[in-house]
């Protein structure tokens, strides 16, 4: 299948077209549509707000970019791994690929925040809607596109996405603490000296 007709099957017929890109790992389409579908969304943010705090905008958004990229090798690391619990056959280039076009409706997010910005109260009521549905869309396709990936059942999708955040979140707080408690011997211990 060529690159249009991918991410026409994505929107039309998802699983089909999942388990069609989990045989054929085209893993740079995927890469590409995934970067394309965050930059477009980086590009239509309104970093105004936060011009006082952050003096380049541009640098968050370049940070954002390269967060979102290392965030999806490790998220699909992480869900190739617990996939396994549920007997998941599947390998972690299919899995990659298929995350990559789940991706594609996200292209669809700076039309929302068009409408946003030009509707007045109202516009902005819809273009938060529709990022709200373009936001349970992609979720959606996510764990279709692991369902698809490694043959396992929706439940198994849902609690192994499930189990990544709860080891995502442990691990953050792992290092909150750490960093927390080593500050604050750092700063005891720097405090003792004066």
């Amino acid at each position: 299948m060529n690159i249009l007709e991918l991410l026409d099957g994505v929107i039309r017929k998802p699983a089909a077209t999942f388990e069609k890109i989990a045989q054929e790992k085209p893993m740079g389409w995927a890469l590409a549509v995934f970067s394309v579908s965050v930059l477009l969304g980086l590009v239509s943010t309104d970093y105004s707000e936060l011009q006082e705090y952050i003096p380049l905008p541009a640098s968050m958004a370049i940070l954002q970019f390269i967060f979102s990229l290392v965030f999806l090798f490790i998220i699909t690391g992480l869900l190739h791994l617990l996939s396994r619990i549920f007997k998941g056959s599947g390998d972690y280039r299919g899995l990659f690929s298929t995350l990559g076009f789940a991706q594609f409706p996200g292209f669809l997010v700076p039309i929302a925040q068009v409408i946003k910005g030009i509707g007045g109260t109202a516009g902005s009521i819809l273009g938060n809607i529709i990022s709200f549905g373009l936001s349970i869309w992609v979720l959606v396709l996510y764990v279709i596109a692991f369902r698809e990936s490694h043959k396992i059942t929706t439940g198994a999708s849902i609690l192994t996405y499930l189990l990544v955040l709860v080891v995502i979140t442990v691990v953050v707080l792992i290092g909150v603490l750490i960093l927390a408690f080593g500050l604050r011997g750092f700063l005891l211990g720097y405090a003792s000296y004066s």
